[in-house]
């Protein structure tokens, strides 16, 4: 689960975030579209050229001059590579995009009709229908400017705008040149890698504003805002773990961490309040169950008296007999009462070290012998050696554990029956069973209510010692229709290091 200061710095985060990615994108789409606004007008080095000029000069040239007046038109006039280093061939210029043509294709003579290559007067062939049209119509000082032939025409191949004007009666000079603008494929090459361009400078310039964001304010901010909760979160935590309803929170700002400190302080008090009512009524529960056992004690100390004296006579022994054992039972219920009432007391003061579990189980045989031999029910080890298994646990309360299950299951055995225990182990759990041939329970309350049988005081005390050792208890019918108990705790520390791992 995210921290508060986490949370409060992405909410902060986010907004400049979002802003930031929406600034990037419509950044980089203004780029693009210019780019591509530009790049897709289309542009013709004709239009720069000055044609009177030109005219000029071309008239006045000798055959000689043709050749270098050839080359300074296609590479000054019109932007060609001509001559480079040898990377061009004589006679060739290069376009913008790398395409080489002819320089007979760039600049020609028209005469008779007939196109020739003005620097060697080699002819061409025919010139175009088109051209021959216009230049009826052209005078001397005119000039046409024609769109590219169709495809249908051959006299030129390359299919370009031309410019006509007339040199003298016999000549006229065609200087023809591509549009520069950028192909389809070659434009959205080039639109993706300026966009690419553009969004990696800009996510670098928003994540270096982030990282400064985040560290001269957002977390700052986010430390700010989320100390006064977490300095709440920990008070609530400690008084949660100590169980201290003494303790306060402060009350700081902002306004709704102060509230609910306040809040917090106000449950606190009626907690105290409630504590202390609760151990006033426990403890007059706990001193009227103490003087309730006292009293009780003398009248069944002397109607055990009676019942000893009454079990010696002939005519009276079963009837004493069956009184000493209800007597027993009043005895048993009064310990167990005095125990609950003390429990809280005791779960406060035990004291957990390394027991040995066997040890305890067979002085426990040994001492309620005597008294399953009275009822016809036979005691005994489930089977012999018990396993050497130490546990932890407070070994007082440990006894009194097995003594009082014990005598549950003794008690609700019949004549005959039989009751054993055992040991087991269980990974890092140790299990006590204690399996009688009485009285079942039923089972689906038994996994759930460990005081369904009717000495009901007795099991809720071993029940909740057993979870203060950290165990636990577990009340079940076997397949014979007697009822087993199983005692689960923790294995000694030193049983537990040497677990082979896994």
């Amino acid at each position: 689960m995210p921290a508060i200061r986490d949370e409060v710095l992405r909410s902060q985060l986010r907004p400049v975030l979002a802003l930031a990615l929406a600034a990037a994108a419509l950044i980089a789409m203004l780029i693009v579209a210019q780019y591509a606004w530009l790049r897709l007008q289309d542009g013709n080095p004709l239009d720069e050229i000055n044609v009177e000029d030109l005219r000029q000069v071309l008239r006045t040239a000798t055959p000689e001059q043709w050749p270098v007046l050839m080359r300074w038109v296609a590479a000054f006039g019109l932007g060609m590579t001509v001559e480079d280093a040898g990377a061009v061939p004589p006679g060739q210029a290069r376009l913008p995009d790398g395409t080489q043509v002819a320089l007979s294709d760039v600049l020609c003579v028209v005469i008779g009709g007939q196109r020739v290559d003005a620097a060697n007067g080699q002819p061409l062939g025919p010139a175009p229908a088109a051209w021959r049209a216009a230049m009826e119509q052209l005078s001397d000082r005119n000039t046409l400017r024609l769109a590219p032939a169709g495809s249908g025409d051959a006299a030129m191949p390359q299919g370009w705008p031309v410019v006509l004007f007339r040199l003298d009666a016999q000549r006229v000079a065609a200087l023809a040149s591509p549009n520069y603008a950028i192909a389809a494929r070659d434009l959205a090459e080039l639109v993706l890698k300026a966009f690419v361009l553009t969004s990696a400078a800009v996510a670098g310039f928003v994540s270096l504003f982030l990282f400064v964001f985040r560290r001269r304010f957002a977390a700052r901010s986010a430390a700010r805002l989320s100390a006064p909760v977490e300095r709440l979160a920990e008070t609530v935590r400690l008084a949660a773990r100590e169980r201290d309803a003494s303790r306060r929170a402060v009350v700081e700002a902002p306004a709704e961490v102060a509230q609910l400190a306040a809040d917090f302080n106000r449950l606190q008090e009626h907690l105290t309040e409630a504590l202390a009512e609760r151990g006033r009524v426990i403890d007059g529960q706990r001193d009227l169950v103490a003087s309730l056992s006292h009293e009780l004690r003398t009248p069944l100390a002397v109607l055990r008296g009676h019942a000893e004296v009454l079990s010696r006579e002939e005519g009276s022994a079963s009837r004493a007999l069956v009184m000493l054992r209800q007597i027993e039972d009043l005895h048993s219920l009064l310990s167990d009462l005095l125990d609950m009432a003390r429990l809280e007391s005791i779960e406060a003061a035990l004291v957990l070290r390394d027991v040995p579990l066997e040890a305890v189980v067979l002085e426990m045989i040994e001492r309620f012998s005597a008294s399953a031999w009275r009822q016809g029910v036979l005691l005994r080890p489930a089977h012999t050696p018990l396993p050497s298994l130490p546990v932890r646990a407070d070994p007082r309360w440990l006894r009194q554990i097995v003594a009082n299950l014990l005598s549950n299951a003794i008690r609700h055995t019949p004549p005959g029956g039989l009751v054993t225990l055992d040991i087991k182990r269980r990974g890092e759990k140790v299990q006590l069973v204690i399996e009688d041939s009485g009285t079942g329970i039923d089972a689906d309350r038994a996994r759930h209510d460990a005081t369904s049988r009717s000495a009901g005081i007795g099991l809720r005390v071993v029940q909740r010692l057993a979870v203060a050792m950290r165990g636990s208890l577990l009340m079940e019918p076997t397949d014979d229709g007697g009822t087993r108990a199983s005692v689960e705790l923790c294995l000694s520390e030193a049983a537990t290091a040497s677990l082979p791992p896994g």
